[in-house]
């Protein structure tokens, strides 16, 4: 019978059973045999005690039962006589032995059943480790990387089926032998601290290395070793497994030549790109000179002939044959420094239709637009943008429109805001763009079929992609819109419109109306003499050098209101003259204008870090040079 688990239940079980043998006793046996056999009922009653509760209920059961049997039975029926006690002797004595025997034979249960357990886990246990070395095994034969065992003295001990087809050596051939027989010689001390950390217990992840194969030849792996223990915890061994990595090395080694004749490529563009730069840049500045002074030689000669003489004409070309080929190259300079995002913008609030009136005030002071009917439709719209590089656009649009449009067609320049847009509208009678040419106006160097009458107008066809990417910039965006050949175009640039500024902080202040003392630093001769001679005619007291020390000399006894200074001096530089006069003190209240024929953002940079108070890249119109004389100290500016 299963034993109760609780203390108290087994020792109820007892008194219990003792109180059901005193009730049968008396209830049924007595009536049957009187006196006779006292002690029949309770054995059982001791039996039943020991089985359920153990050797100590089984006791209780028998003192119980001995006492009641005194007391009910033996007491009453006769006087107490040597039997009796003799029977109760006997029934306390067996009952013990029966209490003892039966807790015994409990306990044995007991300890069979736990040992059976213990047997059944145990075989589980087994089944399971049989089970996961099967999966194990199965793992191993047929793995992609080789797989291998070696005690601590690196004997091989086991050989999957992947380490055959890496090295080359069957699993008969490798069993016994020293790992050594896939480690080139160089590479042997590798083995050597292989083990000794697998003897202290470490493991070794991922080392990449080379090994041997059979036939000789080299491979590289990728090598991770761990350490194999007995049931003891004792380090026996390592197990090593092998990937081969002869693909990964390989495109490592193509990736690592890619990026180096990436970098190479790369690094002779750069170069190249710097070379062209520093072309264009002394391009620019040699063709700017020239240009300079033909420009000032021209208003000198404005201001000093009459509109109806016989060079009126001749002038006439010239000037707008300058002004032509000053704008054609700033475009070439412009265009690469904007579509590789490297033009400097200075972005201000900015009234987009002061700057078309502007514009188109400037095309009319040049004559530009005699041989066309222009109009102008504005309305005050404002955008964040930077001033010389939004006039870029109207200019180029203008020019545009000039181009393509006959003598007597004309030409409407708008300015309104439409939603949240400031838009800039050309629209002109010229001779269209087709279809098929339309989207492809704002790509570089593409131009429309040239008109009879642009046979002096020329053009590089880089002037709408300039426009183009300047709005980007902006923020904005272009399009153009043509019914067709012969029937006129409209180019409209979109711009994020703002709204107007409180105050303006630009605006330049005047020195005053009487003349000032100008002192030019100018190498080129006729650059130097014809803005000698146009500055004169402003009446402005002038003194002019050709080199740096000479400048230097002038200016310290000179004292100049104002210093015009070339910084592609020889010898001594403009940049170095202005540091020069900035750090000797010798001319207090100076301003000084870089004069320059290079055009880019760093050149203005350098300029100011240098000391002047304004930058103007040649050639200078005489309306700009008028406003830098006008305006107090600002930052450069190009």
């Amino acid at each position: 019978m299963p034993p109760l688990a609780s203390r108290f239940a087994r020792y109820a079980v007892a008194i219990g059973a003792t109180a059901i043998a005193v009730a049968l006793r008396a209830a049924v046996l007595a009536p049957l045999w009187g006196a006779e056999l006292p002690l029949i009922t309770y054995y059982p009653a001791i039996v039943v005690s020991a089985g359920l509760g153990g050797f100590w209920p089984g006791v209780l059961a028998t003192l119980l039962s001995a006492a009641a049997a005194a007391y009910l039975w033996l007491s009453t029926a006769r006087p107490p006589n040597v039997g009796d006690a003799v029977g109760l002797l006997l029934l306390v004595a067996i009952g013990s032995l029966i209490s003892w025997l039966v807790g015994a034979l409990r306990t044995a249960q007991g300890q069979l059943a736990e040992s059976v357990r213990r047997l059944q886990a145990q075989a589980v246990l087994h089944q399971s480790a049989e089970e996961a070395r099967a999966r194990l095994a199965a793992i191993v034969q047929f793995s992609d990387d080789a797989i291998i065992s070696k005690n601590l003295q690196g004997q091989i001990t086991s050989w999957n089926a992947a380490a055959t087809r890496m090295f080359g050596h069957t699993e008969s051939e490798a069993i016994g032998r020293s790992i050594t027989m896939i480690i080139p010689e160089d590479r042997l001390s590798e083995e050597a601290n292989v083990l000794a950390a697998i003897r202290r217990g470490e493991s070794v992840e991922h080392f990449e290395t080379i090994r041997r194969r059979k036939n000789g030849t080299l491979i590289p792996i990728s090598l991770s070793v761990s350490p194999v223990r007995n049931a003891a915890g004792e380090i026996i061994g390592a197990s090593k497994i092998a990937r081969d990595i002869s693909a990964r090395t390989e495109a490592d080694e193509q990736r690592a030549v890619l990026l180096a004749r990436e970098h190479a490529a790369r690094k002779d563009a750069e170069s190249a790109n710097q070379a062209k730069d520093e072309f264009l840049a002394m391009l620019g500045h040699e063709l700017r000179n020239p240009l300079s002074a033909i420009s000032n030689a021209i208003y000198i000669l404005d201001r000093a002939g009459k509109p109806e003489d016989r060079t009126a004409s001749a002038r006439g070309v010239i000037a707008r044959q300058t002004v032509h080929l000053a704008r054609l190259m700033d475009d070439l300079l412009d265009v690469g420094r904007v579509m590789s995002g490297k033009a400097f913008l200075d972005m201000k609030p900015l009234a987009l239709h002061e700057v078309a009136q502007r514009v188109l005030g400037t095309f009319r002071e040049t004559a530009q637009l005699d041989r066309h009917r222009v109009t102008f439709d504005g309305l005050p719209v404002w955008i964040r943008g930077d001033a010389t590089r939004v006039e870029q656009i109207v200019v180029n649009l203008i020019t545009n429109a000039l181009k393509f449009t006959p003598p007597d067609g004309s030409i409407r320049l708008q300015v309104v805001p439409e939603g949240r847009s400031a838009v800039l509208r050309v629209a002109d009678s010229g001779m269209g763009i087709g279809a098929d040419a339309l989207p492809r106006i704002f790509e570089l160097f593409v131009q429309g079929p040239a008109p009879p009458h642009r046979a002096a107008q020329g053009g590089l066809g880089i002037g709408l992609t300039l426009v183009r990417q300047l709005a980007e910039r902006h923020g904005g965006s272009v399009e153009a819109q043509s019914p067709g050949q012969g029937r006129g175009t409209t180019v409209t640039a979109r711009f994020p419109a703002i709204s107007p500024p409180l105050t303006e902080t630009d605006r330049p202040a005047p020195l005053g109306d009487s003349s000032r003392r100008i002192l030019i630093v100018e190498d080129n001769h006729d650059a130097r003499e014809m803005l000698r001679s146009m500055l004169e005619v402003w009446h402005h007291t002038v003194r002019e050098a050709a080199d740096g020390p000479s400048g230097i000399d002038i200016a310290l006894q000179f004292k100049p209101d104002v210093a015009i200074v070339d910084v592609g001096l020889p010898g001594l530089d403009g940049y170095e003259v202005a540091r020069y006069l900035r750090a000797s003190g010798g001319a207090p209240g100076l301003r000084l204008i870089a004069l320059t024929g290079y055009g880019l953002a760093k050149d203005a940079e350098r300029a100011r870090a240098a000391g002047f108070d304004a930058h103007l890249v040649k050639p200078v119109r005489p309306e700009r040079l008028m406003e830098v004389l006008a305006m107090t100290h600002r930052s450069p500016d190009t």
